[in-house]
Parts: C-alpha cells; sequence; structure tokens
C-alpha cells in the first residue's frame, strides 16, 4: 500500500472483493501545503459547534418554559433545534481528526459519526419541510384537518425512527484502514461499499438519498411558500384597497410587517437550497469519481461543504425561532424579568447597607 495524494490511498481490498482500489480519507488529510490550516479548520468547527449549540439550546429552553408557545409549529421547532445540537456535536469530533491528520477516536465513533450526522441532517431537512407544509395548511384552510399536537408529535417519533433505519447502511459500511505513512501507520476512516456484480449498492443509496434528502424537500419548500407568498399578495392588495380610509401610520407599519414576512419565506428557500446543495453535490461526487477510481475531491472540500450545512444549524435558531413572535415575546419577556430582578436585588443591597450602616451610627453615639 502507498500513498497516492493528500485525501487519498491506494491499497488492495479483501474485505468486500473490489481488488486494488482507492480509499477516500473524508475527515484526515495529509501532505499540507501550510501548516496553520488545521487549526483554522478546526477553529471554524469549534465556532459552529458553540454558535449551534448556545443558540438552539436557547431556543429550546424558552419553547419548553413557556406554555402559551407550545403550538404544533413550535413542537417542531423544538425538533428542529434538538436535531441541530446533534448534527453539530460532531464537529469537535472532526476538528480533531484535522489536527492529528489520523483518526485517533476508534472504530465505534468512525461508523457513528457519518450515520448520526446523515440521521440529524435528514431530521433537520424533513422538519422545515413539515413546517412548511403546517403553515400552507393552516393558511390555505384545505379540506385536510388541521395538524394536532399529537399528530405533530408522532411524526416527529416517526420522523427519528425512519432516518435512524434510513442511514444504517452507512453505520455497516464506514470503517477503519491503516496504511503504512513514512516510517509509521496512520488510520483513516473511510467509507467502502459491498462489491455485488450486478447492483452498485453505492449508485442506489447515493440517488435515492438525493432524491428523498434534497430534491423532494425542496419541491415541497418552494411550492408551499410560493402559494403562500401568492396568496399573501391578493390579501395584501384587498387590504390597502380598503384601508384608503386608515392612517398612513398604520399602512405604513403593515407595509413593514408584510416586506418582512416576504423577506424570511424567500430566506428559508434560498438558505436551504445554498446550505445543503454542496454537500449533497460533493457525496454524489465522492460516489461517482469512486466507481471509475479517478478521485478528484478533497476531503478539505468534504469538510468545507459540511461547513457549509453546518452553518444551517446555526441559522436555524433565528429563522424559525427567535423570529417567531410568541417566542421573541417569551424571550424579551424573560430578559426583562431578569432585569426587574437584578434592579431589585441590587436595591434591597443598598437598602440593607444603609441600614447596617445606621445602626453602626446609632450604637457609636450611644
Amino acid at each position: 500500500m502507498s500513498h497516492w495524494n493528500k485525501s487519498y490511498f491506494y491499497g488492495f481490498d479483501d474485505e468486500y472483493g473490489w481488488g486494488n482500489t482507492t480509499y477516500f480519507s473524508y475527515f484526515s488529510e495529509f501532505n499540507r501545503p501550510w501548516s496553520g490550516l488545521p487549526y483554522l479548520e478546526a477553529f471554524v468547527l469549534i465556532f459552529l459547534f458553540m454558535f449551534s449549540l448556545l443558540g438552539n439550546s436557547f431556543v429550546f429552553y424558552q419553547m419548553m418554559k413557556l406554555r402559551s408557545t407550545r403550538t404544533v409549529t413550535n413542537y417542531l421547532i423544538c425538533n428542529l433545534a434538538v436535531a441541530d445540537i446533534f448534527f453539530s456535536t460532531g464537529s469537535p469530533l472532526i476538528a480533531t481528526a484535522r489536527l492529528t491528520g489520523t483518526w485517533v477516536l476508534g472504530s465505534f465513533i468512525c461508523k457513528m459519526l457519518v450515520y448520526v450526522l446523515f440521521i440529524c441532517a435528514a431530521v433537520m431537512i424533513w422538519t422545515m419541510t413539515i413546517i412548511s407544509i403546517d403553515r400552507y395548511i393552516c393558511i390555505f384552510k384545505t379540506s385536510v384537518k388541521k395538524v394536532t399536537p399529537k399528530v405533530a408529535m408522532c411524526s416527529i417519533v416517526i420522523l427519528w425512527f425512519l432516518a435512524f433505519m434510513a442511514f444504517i447502511p452507512l453505520a455497516m459500511y464506514f470503517n477503519l484502514k491503516r496504511f503504512p505513512f513514512g516510517n509509521t501507520n496512520i488510520n483513516i476512516c473511510t467509507l467502502m461499499w459491498p462489491n455485488y456484480q450486478t447492483i452498485r449498492v453505492s449508485l442506489i443509496f447515493t440517488v435515492c438519498i438525493c432524491i428523498i434528502g434534497f430534491v423532494v424537500p425542496l419541491g415541497i419548500l418552494v411550492f408551499n411558500y410560493f402559494r403562500i407568498l401568492k396568496k399573501f399578495r391578493k390579501s395584501r392588495n384587498a387590504v390597502t384597497t380598503i384601508a384608503t380610509n386608515n392612517t398612513t401610520k398604520s399602512i405604513k407599519s403593515r407595509e413593514q410587517r408584510d416586506v418582512r414576512l416576504v423577506k424570511n419565506l424567500i430566506l428559508l428557500v434560498v438558505l436551504f437550497l445554498v446550505m445543503w446543495l454542496p454537500i449533497f453535490i460533493v457525496f454524489v461526487l465522492l460516489q461517482a469519481y469512486g466507481m471509475d477510481d479517478e478521485m478528484e475531491v478533497s476531503s478539505q472540500t468534504f469538510i468545507g461543504a459540511l461547513c457549509v450545512a453546518l452553518g444551517n444549524a446555526c441559522v436555524n435558531p433565528f429563522l424559525y425561532g427567535i423570529m417567531n413572535e410568541k417566542v421573541k415575546r417569551g424571550i424579551l419577556r424573560s430578559i426583562c424579568f431578569r432585569r426587574k430582578k437584578m434592579k431589585i436585588s441590587t436595591i434591597d443591597t443598598k437598602t440593607e447597607s444603609k441600614l447596617a450602616n445606621n445602626g453602626q451610627s446609632m450604637t457609636s453615639s450611644t
């Protein structure tokens, strides 16, 4: 076995019957052009992890704390926050691999890391999709019955179960491989599919993942939010004709609120497309190149695309949580309550100190 380039090893596979083949390193990279690059990558990964953890934990806490926010949509937002947190927890592990240049976390973490990442990514994507469906049903009041909290909880459980089942192949076929590198041996966490003569497992899996995990959710998001915007535009035109007798102040405030709503809906679709498309493209390229042993994608490209997807876990608390009016009011209420508590506590301490001083002066005068 010999080292081929900075992201691949060339070797002989006697486990799945591929013979001479290439192994993609995924999380490790070698022969770095700049020694400071691993530290920069690790910093970005840890920063995304901390930002996602703080933002999503805060939104989840507010959702659970306030009974008034326990609606169907907000249950889904809670589920999205949980998926975001678990999705970002892989960042410190990936940062470790980028810093060490080898896989030091063992075979179990190698198998579970990508498995958990894909599960959480699927739950995130489909939770955002279900939120758009719920908004569509609420606005259009279709013949479909309104989603109840029990139905929302059942859909969340089913979604997690299906995600756990769908990505079992990743846990099965991600393995630890050891290669000689200079005077030592290094480990890489890599994916090697079984070799069936008639069926290309990697091709079937990749096509299904791309269609079910990206194309279909994107289509549903675009359809739902486009219809909502279309209806919103009609209702807005009707309101502006009726509101000729209203004050200009109320009209301006409504226009600002309407523009903000339009921007939010467009932003949801654009960010979904921009932040999830790169990782799906890279995954498709890795499987396509792997079929011909013509590897061109580096692990740095894979990590970069993954960081873009991690960015979605960071912006979701703002897009779905803090921009939600009820949650925003709850957050402001809790902040104001804490400020009042701080003021009361400072007044009490000042009063106690004054009383103590007065007591000392009285004893000294006597």
